[in-house]
């Protein structure tokens, strides 16, 4: 195949974070004497931004939400490594992507800082030319921001140009720069209205329909 442009989502896509997430999150909500939230409905609150994520965790409680962000911010930092691990074969499955000449990028809503210290404990961070999170342009997924610089940087057609993710939001940030869109099943968020391009329930699939 031509080389392509692959532009992945982070958290669910290539890696298992939601242990993490939970930890920050429920940390915070100690801080304020309230109980803690299940996985599910945490995985539920995950796609949309670290703020959207503490919004919807504090619903209906009567906190500050700027003061609450930083302490999430804070009490993630501190553990956003503790269980987080790659999807299966994606660590393999990106090397031979790599070695079959497309151009990886990382295109996240998850802060940039975080989502490049990550990508380097997980041993993938040098595959990628370009690790994009949220804060580093001024709009999230799904404004096209993210994907229309990764396209100018790398000198890349939209027709050669895939976001890949496990949300609406990836889809829809694809439809919203006019690109290609590839769903993996086996995340923790939902295609809602969007139909991808292409779907995948593992990422073998999703290494060999680029490389086969």
């Amino acid at each position: 195949m031509k080389q392509q442009l692959l532009i992945f989502d982070l958290d669910g896509t290539l890696a298992d974070t939601r242990m993490d997430l939970a930890t920050g999150i429920n940390l915070m909500r100690a801080h304020y004497g309230l109980p803690p939230i299940g996985m599910e409905i945490i995985e539920s609150y995950v796609g949309d931004g670290i703020r959207s994520l503490v919004e919807r965790s504090l619903q209906g409680a009567d906190v500050n939400v700027d003061e609450a962000l930083a302490l999430d911010k804070k009490f993630y930092a501190e553990h956003m490594l503790d269980e987080t691990v790659l999807y299966p074969g994606v660590a393999e499955g990106l090397k031979k992507l790599a070695a079959a000449g497309h151009l990886l990028a990382v295109l996240s809503n998850k802060p940039g800082d975080p989502s490049r210290v990550i990508l380097k404990h997980l041993g993938v961070g040098d595959l990628f030319f370009r690790v994009i999170g949220g804060g580093d342009l001024p709009n999230l997924k799904p404004a096209p921001d993210g994907i229309l610089a990764l396209m100018e940087e790398s000198g890349t057609l939209p027709e050669n140009t895939w976001m890949l993710g496990d949300h609406h939001t990836d889809l829809e940030v694809a439809h919203n720069a006019g690109v290609k869109s590839g769903f993996l099943t086996y995340g923790i968020g939902n295609p809602g209205k969007f139909t991808a391009d292409q779907v995948w329930n593992g990422f073998g699939e999703l290494v060999d329909f680029f490389t086969n």
